[in-house]
């Protein structure tokens, strides 16, 4: 028995050189555009009680509409990690403060778990 030996061309997800029309990967070549289903063009703003931090090199002249206020920062752990906001996040003391704060952080859960 002679087996045919399959080319490239006669498999179906072959298609690289295909034409735009039949191209698979053309919706992604194209340009965003909105989809239409949402109720708004820009989201309003989230409202905030707390000042969140923001890092000093960031540039930004607004708030993104919509933030996390899952966890805002408490006890000791929430100030070192104010603290360490106020430093770029290229000096090692930034980071040195964010991993403290963890640290803290699972101390603090451990005394707020035995309260409970």
């Amino acid at each position: 028995m002679h087996k045919k030996e399959e080319r490239p061309n006669d498999l179906p997800f072959w298609g690289a050189d295909r034409s735009v029309t039949n191209r698979p990967g053309v919706p992604r070549e194209t340009a965003p555009h909105p989809m239409g289903h949402a109720h708004w063009i820009k989201p309003e703003q989230q409202p905030f009680d707390e000042e969140a931090p923001v890092m000093p090199e960031m540039t930004i002249t607004r708030k993104t509409p919509v933030f996390s206020t899952a966890l805002p920062p408490r006890g000791l752990s929430g100030k070192l990690r104010l603290i360490a906001y106020t430093i770029p996040d290229h000096h090692v003391g930034h980071w040195i403060l964010c991993i403290t704060a963890d640290r803290v952080d699972v101390v603090e859960g451990l005394f707020r778990r035995a309260r409970a």
